[in-house]
């Protein structure tokens, strides 16, 4: 993916893990692992996965985000604000969140700090509408600036859990695709380009 962004942040889903090559990637390299569930986060334990190296999703269970936060993680993907309110509740340290596609701002609050936005593609989405989805977030970027909510970066990852293995010249479609959808989207909002990271696994 560099090949096509220099800049970008490669990441993979915890189901993934199961894999052994992709484990040791991960492990090498302190590649971002996004969680999705419980199942993810027993997986990314199990394996000994950084907490550091980790992007929890929330769910509608609190119990997870509370085995989240015990666990050491501090980046979390937030659809909705009592999400925010249990991190408020949980969390000790400063806490890092992406606003999902449904949440345009949040209350702020003590220790949370909004980063960025997060993108669902399909599992299966093309890359079209992997392009889609970061001129999406793009478009969010720019309202949540009016709305005093400055977001510098995008993660944008499948919204399902499977695992679909992808060719060299797939990802660097989905890639090229997203790098041409950032820069018109930069331009058309007037936005300085944020930081991507893409989750294809």
């Amino acid at each position: 993916m560099r090949r096509v962004i220099p800049a970008v942040g490669c990441a993979v889903s915890a189901h993934a893990l199961v894999d052994r090559d992709v484990l040791l990637w991960v492990q090498r390299s302190a590649i971002t692992v996004l969680v999705l569930d419980d199942t993810g986060l027993d997986l990314v334990q199990s394996v000994s996965v950084r907490p550091n190296q980790v992007v929890f999703r929330t769910g509608d269970c609190p119990d997870s985000i509370r085995r989240a936060v015990h666990h050491g993680i501090t980046r979390f993907i937030v659809g909705r604000q009592e999400h925010v309110d249990h991190l408020v509740e949980y969390a000790r340290r400063t806490t890092f969140v992406y606003l999902a596609p449904g949440l345009p701002t949040v209350v702020p609050a003590r220790r949370i700090v909004v980063v960025g936005l997060h993108g669902d593609i399909d599992a299966c989405g093309t890359p079209t509408e992997w392009a889609d989805a970061a001129e999406y977030a793009l478009c969010r970027t720019a309202q949540a600036r009016t709305l005093g909510t400055p977001a510098h970066r995008i993660v944008l990852s499948r919204s399902a859990g499977t695992v679909v293995p992808l060719s060299v010249e797939r990802l660097d479609s989905i890639v090229r695709a997203v790098d041409e959808a950032l820069r018109q989207g930069c331009a058309r909002w007037r936005l300085a380009r944020p930081a991507v990271t893409i989750a294809v696994l």
